[in-house]
């Protein structure tokens, strides 16, 4: 199977404070598990492979395209929340751990989950602007009247991702 991916890795730099130089073995599984994740749960099974269908044939245009193109800070913003706990700790032939560097302050498993929780609300936002997006040329895509149109159509109302479950599977960790 041939990966797809709806954003490229400059772009999730471009947007956010990550070094040009962090490697693509970290980004690149965040921004899979950004689309694959997040974004089916927004866009539907259905509609995101066929934007990867179409991204891979060089054939994106017209309402796909404009639609991919209103997925881009979402997708760049819910990479870097899958990125942060990546990078933050390393698991090896010793077992889970951080680096030191005697120029680099470490930071705390508090101050890492408040960097997330900082990308998180951010990816909220976009998700939301998305949403809207998607809710205002929903006739535009017949992946969205397929079966799935009643899972993702409850998903098109809600873009938290806190601990309280406010209805539909926005609420719910996988």
């Amino acid at each position: 199977m041939t990966e797809v991916l709806l954003i490229s890795e400059t772009m999730v730099k471009s947007v956010s404070s990550i070094s040009e130089n962090l490697a693509g073995k970290f980004l690149r599984p965040s921004i899979i598990e950004a689309q694959e994740v997040g974004l089916k749960h927004v866009l539907g099974a259905p509609l995101t492979e066929k934007l990867k269908e179409m991204v891979l044939s060089g054939t994106l245009e017209g309402s796909y395209k404009a639609l991919l193109d209103a997925c881009q800070y979402y997708l760049a913003y819910q990479s870097v929340v899958e990125l942060i706990p990546r990078v933050s700790y390393k698991i090896n032939n010793a077992g889970m751990n951080t680096t030191t560097d005697e120029h680099i302050n470490q930071t705390t498993w508090d101050e890492i989950m408040g960097m997330r929780s900082f990308y998180q609300a951010k990816a909220d936002q976009y998700c939301l602007d998305l949403q809207r997006w998607v809710l205002k040329h929903y006739d535009d895509f017949p992946e969205l009247q397929d079966g799935e149109c009643y899972e993702v159509r409850q998903n098109l109302v809600s873009a938290a991702s806190c601990g309280v479950w406010l209805g539909g599977l926005r609420g719910q960790k996988i």
